[in-house]
């Protein structure tokens, strides 16, 4: 199960998060950003990190792709298995570029509305529904429509 999904900037800065764990009242953001990073900067070249202390120090395992100025990270519970999890960061980065047409930070920072729409079309309740690139931008597609139809509707 994914109990985490983050975008993060090179400079730790939250641009997305999502967590789909139960217990997480006793999150701190700010410490589990910190941590983060400084296990992202011990690990150098691999993109899977094991025994991530998580929420009450609970062992999960980190998966994370750099994509220019941001992280892409998924915490993950043992069951998971990591590669696929690299393969699911990259189908979030190719929607993501392909809606965008170009994404970048400013993109998180200014349609975070957009950005939630497609992860809740991927992934509901730390489980993936969806990886089918040309399904999820369908459905967005579909949304911009309905909701262009509404607001031309509701707003005369």
């Amino acid at each position: 199960m994914i109990e985490s999904i983050l975008i993060l900037s090179k400079t730790g800065i939250i641009r997305f998060i999502k967590i789909f764990s139960s217990n997480d009242e006793n999150l701190n953001k700010s410490e589990l950003v910190n941590n983060i990073l400084i296990n992202i900067q011990k690990s150098e070249d691999t993109q899977i990190i094991y025994d991530f202390p998580y929420i009450n120090n609970e062992k999960r395992k980190l998966v994370y792709k750099s994509f220019g100025g941001i992280y892409l990270i998924l915490i993950i519970d043992e069951c998971e298995n990591e590669l696929a999890s690299l393969d699911f960061i990259n189908v979030i980065m190719k929607v993501l570029d392909e809606i965008f047409k170009g994404v970048c930070e400013i993109h998180m920072i200014m349609n975070p509305d957009k950005l939630y729409f497609l992860i809740d079309e991927m992934i509901c309740g730390g489980m993936v529904i969806e990886t089918n690139k040309e399904d999820i931008i369908k459905n967005y597609n579909d949304k911009m429509k309905f909701d262009d139809i509404n607001y031309k509707y509701f707003s005369n």
